[in-house]
């Protein structure tokens, strides 16, 4: 049995709200490939920082 505890309802309503929000506000595609980019950038630079 699973149990959730303060935290983990906490999350899920974070989570809840952001997914709400992001569905009212959906960003363009190309600024989503650009964010992604960007994301993808600054992995690569963390793992050769290592």
């Amino acid at each position: 049995m699973i149990t959730l505890n303060k935290y983990h309802h906490k999350v899920t309503m974070e989570k809840m709200k952001s997914v709400a929000y992001w569905q009212q506000h959906p960003i363009s595609h190309e600024a989503c490939l650009t964010q992604f980019k960007r994301l993808r950038e600054q992995r690569l630079a963390n793992l050769s920082n290592r």
